[in-house]
């Protein structure tokens, strides 16, 4: 078969000699087809050639054709078995399909021809870090570090094992050995900041910030323990000055975005009510298309609030928290459930068998005290990752994952009670909603459901949307939603039901009975 690629071409290039050269050539020139076409037509002629069959794998690669690079490495290895670099090349390519572990039987492969090569020690660390052997892990960097004490990217690696096994100090030891080797490593500088602000270190983690922004200024992960350690230690505007950079560093990271609105409370809450504000609309123009940052700003600035918050916000938010949702409320002494159903099933008087919704079920921290009263108990949320916490329980009898009032439209079940603890805190208006239950509910079936108490001044609609980004109800109006939904009020009293920075956060806890 005649060279595909013209002599005219070559000539042109100023290339002749070796394919090989040729090939490489044509590759600094951008002539990508023509080194493809060039070093397939040599393989083709020279079979034996591991070079052509290596410098064609980098080649598919380079293009992302990952799956006829692994061919051409697999060639190229079984004639030239000795070669180290065929086997790095094929067990990275295999980490990059996703065949961990192909990839570690690869460089596994290699070490049985070189078993002194740290790369190959250090890329079957990565593949048995993939796939979740984190001792074995450990020991392929170490082994690595023995052969080439001076390897900072594999303490870096060893660092990351550490952290994900739990050993702590270790990956601290690790990260401090890898940028002490290495001065300009962002990544080692960011990764033990992030290890510091777990061991509550925020000001070492600051610093290791710093040396990594300077080194690489809109370094995400960086931005965010650094903007992270200043919440945690109070310095909230200059945390709302790196939390923007790295907001526009990483933009699709929500956590920052909520983040930002933790940043601009602690301000009102430290008496920086003016300075939170004019921060807030920054972030409202700059994050126009957010609905995080919308509902956020609109809360610092108490204006054009709407009259609930959006679904795509409350989707996002407990989306987000599903994971840690439990440990976190914990942490803030919540105790909505208990007290509300404790309070509900005194109601009832012994009754049991019934048909119970759990409006806004969450994770379904109110399932284990309805599971016991009910005959049915359905749970309805607009958070998937939630639902999915909930299902994980075995106790509701079905669970959908809708906003309230469509569903409430949509079934044509009825209930004899209904509890939404802590739902209400995302709706500013209420009567559409307890309209809706209400008409859903049977006759004598009870509702009981907690709001935040308002605080201050009561805006003439009888709620507003506080700086969390929670709504706040006054009473009065609580009141005359429930008497106009056909609801009467067997008890209305004001408790607390966890505690934010510190402070009980007032609530009214409802039980009232369908007309």
């Amino acid at each position: 078969m005649a060279n595909p690629v013209s002599d005219a071409l070559l000539q042109q290039a100023g290339i002749g000699g070796d394919p090989l050269v040729t090939a490489s050539a044509l590759l600094q020139q951008g002539q990508t087809d023509a080194a493809r076409d060039l070093l397939a037509d040599l393989v083709k002629k020279n079979p034996r050639r591991a070079d052509a069959w290596f410098s064609l794998g980098q080649l598919h690669t380079m293009l992302g054709e990952l799956k006829a690079a692994a061919q051409a490495f697999k060639r190229a290895i079984q004639l030239s078995p000795d070669v180290v670099d065929g086997y790095v090349n094929l067990g990275n390519t295999y980490l990059r399909l996703d065949r961990v572990g192909q990839a570690i039987e690869t460089y596994r492969n290699g070490l049985k021809q070189q078993p002194e090569q740290p790369l190959l020690h250090f890329n079957l660390g990565i593949a048995l870090s993939r796939s979740g052997n984190l001792p074995a892990a450990i020991a392929s960097y170490q082994t690595a570090i023995r052969l080439h004490p001076a390897y900072a990217q594999a303490y870096f690696s060893l660092g990351n094992a550490y952290r994900d096994a739990g050993q702590i100090d270790e990956a601290e030891a690790a990260y401090r050995k890898a940028v002490a080797l290495e001065s300009g490593y962002a990544d080692a500088f960011a990764n033990l900041a992030g290890l510091l602000a777990t061991k509550e270190d925020f000001l070492g983690a600051i610093e290791n910030c710093l040396k990594t922004v300077a080194l690489v200024p809109n370094h995400p992960h960086a931005l965010r323990n650094m903007s992270l350690s200043l919440y945690k230690i109070g310095e909230y505007e200059q945390g709302a000055e790196v939390t923007f950079r790295a907001i526009a560093a990483a933009p699709s990271d929500t956590m920052l975005q909520y983040h930002m609105g933790e940043m601009l409370y602690g301000m009102i809450r430290t008496g920086k009510s003016e300075q939170a504000q004019r921060y807030a609309r920054q972030w409202q123009e700059t994050c126009a298309k957010d609905p995080i940052a919308q509902h956020m700003a609109a809360a610092i600035l108490g204006e054009n609030a709407p009259a609930r918050a959006d679904d795509t916000y409350v989707r996002e938010t407990f989306d987000r928290f599903a994971s840690d949702f439990e440990t976190t409320l914990a942490g803030l002494g919540y105790r909505v459930p208990e007290m509300l159903c404790a309070a509900m099933e005194q109601r009832l008087e012994g009754r049991r068998g019934l048909t119970i919704l759990d409006a806004g079920c969450g994770t379904g921290l109110c399932a284990p005290l309805l599971k016991p009263l009910a005959r049915t108990l359905v749970g309805v949320d607009l958070s998937g990752g939630m639902l999915a916490k909930a299902k994980a329980r075995g106790l509701y009898d079905s669970l959908h994952e809708a906003e309230l009032g469509r569903f409430l439209a949509d079934t044509a079940d009825r209930y004899d009670m209904t509890v939404a603890a802590d739902v209400f805190c995302y709706f500013g208006q209420l009567d559409p909603t307890l309209k809706a239950i209400a008409a859903k509910t049977t006759p004598g079936g009870l509702l009981g459901f907690t709001v935040e108490a308002m605080q201050g001044a009561s805006p003439a609609q009888g709620f507003k949307l506080g700086p969390t980004g929670r709504y706040q109800h006054d009473e009065g109006y609580v009141r005359r939603a429930l008497q106009d939904a056909g609801f009467s009020i067997l008890s209305l009293e004001q408790t607390h039901g966890r505690e934010e920075m510190g402070q009980p956060v007032p609530c009214f806890m409802v039980i009232a009975r369908r007309d």
